[in-house]
C-alpha cells in the first residue's frame, strides 16, 4: 500500500447498518441542516507520519507508515433538544464503527486499525443534534522500488 485510501473505510462501513448514509470529505462539505440524514458518518483522512528509510539503497523506499482518519458521526434524537438521548444514540455508533475498523485488515499480512482518540465535535443543536469524531490509526509498510 502506498497511501490509505479513505473509500476503503467508507466501503467497511457502509456494510455496517448503522448508519443511513457513510460519506467522505467532500460529502461533509456538502451536507446542510436540510439535507443531513441522521444518523450518518464521514471518512476524513487526517495525516499520515512515515519513518525512516530502512534500507541505505538508492533503489528502494521502504518506510513504515501510520496514517490517521477521523470517523465524524452525526446523530440525534428529535424528541429531546438536551441532546442527552443523542449521547445514548451514540454509543452503539460508536461501537459498530470500533468493531468494524478493528476487525479490518485491508492489506493481506498487513495491520488491523486501531482507536486513538474521540471527542464532541460541535455543541448540541436546537434539534437535539451532534457530531462526534472518533480518529483511528493504521500502520502499513510503503515499499517503492526506484530502478
Amino acid at each position: 500500500m502506498l497511501q490509505l485510501d479513505p473509500t476503503i473505510v467508507k466501503d467497511r462501513l457502509a456494510e455496517t447498518s448503522a448508519f443511513k448514509t457513510v460519506g467522505l470529505a467532500a460529502d461533509l462539505g456538502r451536507v446542510s441542516a436540510r439535507s443531513l440524514q441522521y444518523p450518518s458518518a464521514f471518512i476524513i483522512l487526517l495525516g499520515e507520519h512515515a519513518g525512516d528509510n530502512r534500507y541505505m539503497s538508492e533503489d528502494m523506499v521502504e518506510q513504515a507508515v501510520t496514517a490517521r482518519i477521523g470517523v465524524i458521526m452525526a446523530v440525534r434524537d428529535i424528541a429531546d433538544t438536551s441532546g442527552a438521548r443523542a449521547s445514548t444514540n451514540l454509543a452503539p455508533l460508536r461501537e459498530a464503527v470500533l468493531l468494524s475498523l478493528c476487525r479490518f485488515v485491508p492489506e493481506v499480512g498487513g495491520n488491523a486499525f486501531r482507536f486513538a482518540k474521540g471527542a464532541l465535535q460541535s455543541g448540541i443543536d436546537t434539534h437535539g443534534g451532534l457530531f462526534w469524531q472518533d480518529d483511528y490509526t493504521l500502520r502499513f509498510d510503503r515499499r517503492i522500488q526506484i530502478t
